[in-house]
């Protein structure tokens, strides 16, 4: 095994001059190229003709910071080799810490709250024709998908959506040598030049919100029931649970899917989820290419318990407060929410 102890004094003795380690006719060498005063390039090549150097390619191996003694985004050829100085993250996961650093600064600032952008954007006919596209063409799917997913069901919250650019490497040592600093000038900046942006992000989410309110108040809302129905299912761990449904006066009942039942993506439930016989005993109850939808399920059961009743089912009602104070812009503007 490698002794490694001479480059561990390379690196704490801040040595120029490359460090050389043999081993056999193995040689390694290691060439650091200053960055500036606190960090250095470490560089890395191996030969197996018992020279150090020799006029092939220098291999990048990581970055030393002489403000905490660490290696930082080391590499292959010389991770592992120094643990008690190659403690350093990568590069990738520094931008990671930055971005989530920056992300969470302009969250704090903006505060879900509208009041603390000054953007003309809201006198803007564009602004304008984009919040009514999306809120005739994707609000309405948006809220149904959070409504029916329990965990988002309190609605959106701003999100920033900064990413530093791949590789910035004089960004992260900036990071590294001034953490604070670094962080609030790219939420500056990123707040400086994406108050538009925000603008219609929060305005989204307040469309959401009201169309979520919306459902909450509208208890015979069939959605209350697929919620039921998903959750219920969920928590069964079941893959294929029994159903009985009552549809136009008929009622059946056949084994189906649990995972179909448990999507949000639509209201209704096909039966190619069901066995051929079971398909086909429904085909001639309800007729070829017949479905059936959450209003038309009396009951779901699992190994003779049973998930979901309709007749004790009972609507929900939403646990934050704020839904119940939120005015629905579309009842001024006479908009009729469709699903």
């Amino acid at each position: 095994m490698k002794d490694y102890s001479e480059l561990y004094d390379w690196f704490l003795k801040d040595i120029i001059k490359p460090a050389v380690i043999r081993n056999g006719d193995r040689v390694d060498t290691f060439v650091r190229l200053p960055y500036d005063d606190d960090f250095d390039y470490i560089y890395h090549q191996d030969n197996y003709n018992g020279q150090a150097l020799t006029p092939t390619r220098l291999e990048y191996c990581g970055i030393y910071n002489k403000l905490d003694g660490q290696i930082y985004d080391a590499q292959f050829s010389l991770r592992g080799k120094l643990p008690e100085i190659d403690s350093g993250k990568s590069m990738m996961d520094l931008s990671l810490d930055f971005d989530d650093g920056v992300r969470k600064f302009i969250e704090e600032i903006v505060g879900d709250d509208i009041g603390n952008l000054r953007s003309p954007f809201f006198e803007n006919e564009r602004f304008k024709d984009r919040q009514e596209d999306f809120k005739q063409h994707y609000a309405d799917g948006i809220a149904r998908g959070m409504f029916l997913n329990k965990k988002f069901s309190d609605g959106p919250h701003f999100e920033c959506d900064y990413t530093t650019k791949k590789k910035d490497i004089a960004l992260m040592l900036k990071y590294l040598r001034y953490p604070t600093a670094a962080v609030e000038q790219a939420a500056t900046d990123y707040w400086m030049n994406h108050q538009d942006d925000i603008l219609f992000e929060l305005r989204k989410n307040e469309i959401i919100r009201e169309k979520l309110n919306r459902i909450y108040a509208e208890k015979n809302n069939p959605l209350h029931k697929q919620r039921a129905i998903i959750e219920a299912v969920k928590e069964s761990g079941a893959k294929t649970v029994n159903v009985t449904i009552i549809k136009g006066g008929e009622e059946l009942s056949f084994k189906y899917s649990a995972d179909r039942l448990c999507r949000f993506n639509s209201s209704d439930y096909g039966t190619w989820e069901m066995s051929p016989k079971d398909r086909q005993v429904f085909e001639e109850t309800y007729g070829r290419g017949s479905s059936f939808v959450p209003e038309d399920i009396s009951e779901i059961s699992y190994r003779g318990k049973t998930l979901y009743d309709s007749s004790t089912f009972m609507p929900e009602t939403p646990e934050d407060d704020d839904f119940e104070n939120v005015e629905s812009e579309d009842d001024d503007e006479g908009f009729a929410m469709s699903m």
